[in-house]
């Protein structure tokens, strides 16, 4: 069990610090930029991102929640760490059906004015930041419930 659960923290680490390059490097460059460079930049990038960060974030999900059933059904010492880890982890997830899915659609289309794109983008940091601190809390649970492995097995 514990390699497992090393396995979903090193995971969630990924995934917490992508989000967190996300909201401090990409978001302040695409909010400097003049409205047409944003358009060209933001529609031709979305693809590239969402390649790496959707299949990270589903893995990661379908991981945790796999695991959690498992540590629950047999009554593993880390499960309380590991449910834990499971809502954080589907707070973050439920973040991109909920807006990014739509909002980086709208973005992407280019067809918004200047006052519209910094609004939404304003929208969008504030969803970030809220997926980013689930998925660095998630992490944590994920490491504490290693250490509860680790600890237990002993």
């Amino acid at each position: 069990m514990i390699y497992v659960t090393q396995a979903v923290t090193v995971t969630l680490g990924l995934l917490a610090g992508g989000l967190f390059l996300l909201g401090l490097g990409f978001l302040p460059y695409w909010q400097s930029l003049e409205l047409a460079e944003f358009n060209w930049l933001f529609s031709t990038s979305v693809p590239f991102v969402a390649s790496v960060m959707k299949p990270l974030g589903f893995s990661v999900t379908g991981v945790t929640l796999l695991i959690t059933s498992f540590a629950v059904w047999k009554k593993l010492p880390p499960r309380n760490w590991l449910i834990a880890t499971s809502v954080f982890t589907l707070l973050m997830f439920a973040t991109f059906p909920a807006y990014f899915s739509g909002a980086n659609a709208s973005l992407a289309e280019g067809v918004m004015s200047a006052q519209e794109v910094a609004q939404e983008l304003k929208q969008w940091q504030l969803v970030h930041w809220f997926r980013t601190i689930a998925a660095i809390a998630a992490c944590f649970c994920a490491v504490s419930s290693g250490y509860v492995s680790t600890r237990n097995s002993q």
